[in-house]
């Protein structure tokens, strides 16, 4: 094999193994990143999820529960068992909607605007923590790249998704998520 091809044919493994690596270590970011805020939101006496709930609620209090899991790409069984945890705690209330008494709409109470400021403290030590030595640059190339390749993924997920629902372009056994890790992580059954 003449050394040309041999360069082409190195730089193609070389290609996709650095593609392999950097896909594996995004997914170990993401981990990494989502088990240390979960440590600093159970400091404030929250689990990983519960978060991202309150924070929808504080962008656009009132919501039913199907609009909040259609904002956090989450089904609707995870959330509604979400937001009885939180109206446990004491942080969300339930009540029928004025309009239409068949609706629920979830609101967040005064604890839960209270808790917001402790929500958002975690985030920003987690930011902290994640970035530390990196500058603002760097910060801005990474979160560019990243977005090219989340818009990659997600094309490929509506193709497949598109693959399930179109009889003409397969039956969807195709799924190329594996799994729903849209769900916020749910705490363990011993809470």
């Amino acid at each position: 094999m003449s050394s040309k091809k041999k360069n082409k044919a190195k730089s193609k493994s070389t290609g996709k193994q650095g593609q392999r690596e950097a896909l594996s270590l995004i997914n170990q970011v993401a981990r990494n990143a989502r088990t240390a805020l979960s440590r600093h939101l159970l400091d404030i006496g929250l689990y990983a999820g519960q978060d991202a709930v309150m924070l929808a609620l504080d962008a656009k209090d009132g919501q039913t529960p199907g609009a909040i899991a259609a904002a956090l790409g989450v089904k609707a069984p995870t959330i509604t068992k979400t937001i009885g945890r939180l109206a446990v705690q004491g942080f969300v209330r339930r009540e029928g909607s004025p309009d239409d008494g068949r609706m629920m709409l979830v609101f967040l109470t005064d604890a839960g605007r209270h808790q917001i400021k402790a929500v958002r403290k975690a985030q920003r030590r987690t930011e902290k923590a994640a970035f530390a030595g990196l500058k603002k640059k760097h910060v801005a190339a990474l979160t560019s790249l990243l977005a090219t390749v989340d818009a990659n993924v997600a094309r490929t997920l509506a193709a497949a998704s598109d693959a399930a629902v179109d009889p003409d372009l397969g039956d969807g056994e195709d799924d190329l998520s594996g799994s729903d890790n849209g769900s916020p992580a749910e705490p363990s059954k011993t809470e």
